[in-house]
């Protein structure tokens, strides 16, 4: 006859039933520092791939024939974002500083066009007053958000992207240049000179892009410091020319120049940070894909730290011998739990745990088998919330 020992579960819902504790000093960087969160390779099962909600508006006047029309727009608008989403997945290696080994990270985001109320998410307006878009002389509006104030839909959750046709040519001075060129305003985009330039959609990816940066917090990184040591000031070059400051130019997406193809762990980060952030703006944008369980859950491994805050929509299963450190927030999908097997620890060090989507989630597991048990230790300031009663 033979017998084994049984597998014995402590359930964890409060944190005054965790008995092991520590003190350690609280160091904010660690959920405030762009590089907590940025999607390296290594640490992209931690990412989920968030969706963009964006829409778009054409405008015109009442006579029309300054930009494009219904039927043309539909096409247009899938086209722009395929290549968008395609060129946000083709992350290129930075150029400069020359030589470097900037890691390549996958952005983790792409855009999905955003109905309201079984519409398209494209529309279109025939306003003689606020149709046209200037960016100098006196007649200059590309800062003006009254285009924006007037047609936006789902400003709070949805990208506005509106397409405007330069002023006409009796109204421009002599020395105003038709060109493709944007501004982002608030939640508020305007792209001017895609309909005259008559260039497909693809060209105008990486305008798309850019523009988008900047509404989700990055800066232009070529003529200051943008917050991001991997993102070198240079000439702002539109091209790599020989000879002089231009033999390399910068390719990076917030950076004027023809290839925009770039971004750095530091600006994903910088994105991610505002992803993660509750009650951003950024992250109003987002589908909340996070609330949804995901029944193949996450394994430990090693010893593992988790810094900046994390939305999961998966259970977490430590595994013997694995040690994992959270820290900063973390949210888990309803229905998800952490277990820590015999063997393994949890630390929770200046952390809150809970569910960001009206439901809740099931709790800490420590296992133990015989003599050999899991282990929970607390440092700091801990909160479990949100986590369902038996």
């Amino acid at each position: 006859m033979t017998c084994s020992k049984k597998l014995k579960v402590t359930r964890i819902t409060s944190v005054d039933q965790i008995i092991t504790k520590k003190t350690v000093q609280n160091l904010d960087y660690r959920c405030n520092y762009n590089l907590a969160y940025a999607p390296y390779p290594e640490d992209e099962y931690l990412f989920l791939n968030q969706q963009l909600r964006l829409n778009f508006h054409f405008l015109n006047t009442k006579d029309g024939g300054y930009n494009f029309n219904q039927e043309e727009a539909g096409s247009i608008v899938k086209q722009l974002i395929r290549n968008a989403n395609l060129r946000l997945k083709s992350n290129h290696q930075m150029k400069l500083p020359v030589g470097n080994n900037t890691t390549v990270c996958s952005p983790m985001y792409q855009y999905v066009l955003a109905s309201q109320e079984g519409d398209s998410g494209i529309y279109f307006h025939a306003d003689d007053d606020l149709c046209f878009f200037a960016n100098k002389g006196k007649h200059r509006n590309n800062y003006t958000t009254k285009v924006i104030e007037e047609y936006a839909i789902g400003l709070d959750s949805i990208i506005n992207v509106f397409f405007m046709p330069h002023i006409p040519e009796k109204m421009r001075d002599e020395k105003y240049k038709v060109t493709q060129t944007g501004v982002a305003l608030g939640n508020g985009l305007k792209i001017a000179g895609f309909y005259e330039s008559q260039k497909k959609p693809w060209e105008i990816a990486t305008l798309l892009n850019h523009e988008i940066g900047h509404i989700l917090s990055l800066r232009h990184s070529w003529n200051t410091n943008d917050g991001c040591d991997d993102t070198p000031r240079n000439p702002n070059c539109w091209s790599s020319k020989a000879g002089g400051a231009c033999e390399v130019a910068s390719n990076n997406v917030m950076d004027y120049n023809n290839s925009q193809m770039a971004w750095t762990p530091c600006q994903l980060g910088q994105i991610h940070r505002q992803f993660n952030a509750i009650n951003s703006s950024q992250r109003e944008l987002l589908i909340p894909n996070w609330c949804h369980l995901n029944p193949q859950p996450i394994m430990i491994n090693g010893q593992t730290i988790w810094e900046g805050a994390k939305d999961l929509n998966a259970s977490i299963h430590i595994l013997k011998d694995s040690e994992l450190t959270i820290r900063c927030r973390l949210h888990l999908a309803k229905g998800a739990k952490i277990i820590v097997e015999p063997g393994a620890s949890l630390i929770l060090d200046d952390c809150r745990i809970h569910n960001d989507c009206g439901d809740h989630w099931s709790g800490i597991e420590v296992l133990s088998k015989g003599k050999l048990a899991g282990q929970i230790i607390k440092m700091g300031d801990v909160s479990l919330e949100n986590v369902i009663s038996d």
